[in-house]
């Protein structure tokens, strides 16, 4: 892959999604790309950068694009001091605020493993109660977001649950002995959908509560300053924002309010 051909398919997929490639990243976008470029039955890069010059932006190919060109990197029970935050912390001050729903946005969701770690927690913490949940899990891969709808894993991943949390997964016998699945009543709370956090739609729901896990360090301080301020809008008037532990809005002009760590929150509730 040419330089050329890398400034324009970088340029393509910031455009689209707000990822920024920098320069040592070319050989990582040429590997995920060459695979497209065969199977499609072109000849070259710049025959397949001809193609998407040329398709309008409804086109299938965006899609495939930006789904090669995402990274998707996630476990259960990722950073669990996010989770030990949420039962100790979070869940008894929300209680106090009246409300008998808890309403969660997971935007960058991958393959479903936070969601569904979260339905865990929330399902374990909410038993035998008058509280309830419900879950919105998004990504902008279309792929990913097939895998999450089925809530089948490699039972090989089930060493990264807890045990006590185990008995939630159906576990495959005979020929897909290395195969578990989610229990419907652990995936019912969780909707999926697809959703792009660089060029926000307005959602219907305001959320108590939004996972934005592992996503920003992809983006510009430009487009994380976007980002954050849409996610602040749909968050309800208070709610708590976490991001990784590797992630900072410390640079960024925004109207969260800096809690500790990877812990923002929205008015003075859980300030």
């Amino acid at each position: 892959m040419t330089r050329d051909q890398f400034d324009y398919f970088r340029k393509k997929i910031f455009e689209l999604a707000g990822i920024s490639l920098s320069d040592v990243k070319i050989d990582l976008l040429q590997s995920r790309l060459r695979s497209r470029v065969l199977k499609e039955g072109f000849e070259s890069f710049d025959q397949y950068r001809e193609f998407l010059s040329q398709i309008p932006p409804e086109h299938a190919e965006w899609e495939s694009f930006i789904n090669l060109l995402t990274t998707n990197k996630t476990d259960w029970f990722r950073e669990p001091g996010h989770f030990d935050f949420l039962v100790k912390e979070f869940i008894p001050q929300w209680k106090t605020l009246g409300k008998k729903k808890l309403h969660v946005w997971c935007a960058a969701s991958s393959t479903g493993e936070e969601p569904y770690t979260l339905s865990l927690v929330l399902n374990e913490a909410f038993r035998n109660s008058k509280y309830s949940y419900e879950i919105h899990a998004s990504d902008i891969d279309t792929r990913v977001l097939n895998e999450a709808q089925n809530g089948v894993y490699l039972r090989e991943r089930l060493d990264q649950v807890p045990e006590s949390f185990r008995s939630h997964f159906a576990l495959g016998t005979g020929e897909i002995s290395h195969w578990m699945k989610i229990k419907k009543d652990l995936k019912r709370p969780v909707r999926f959908f697809q959703y792009n956090l660089t060029q926000p739609e307005q959602l219907d729901q305001e959320y108590d509560l939004i996972f934005c896990r592992n996503v920003l360090i992809y983006f510009n301080p430009a487009t994380i300053s976007h980002v954050v301020n849409s996610l602040y809008q749909h968050g309800s008037q208070n709610s708590v924002l976490v991001i990784a532990h590797a992630e900072s809005l410390q640079t960024v002009k925004t109207d969260w309010k800096f809690k500790r760590p990877s812990l923002y929150v929205k008015g003075k509730h859980f300030a």
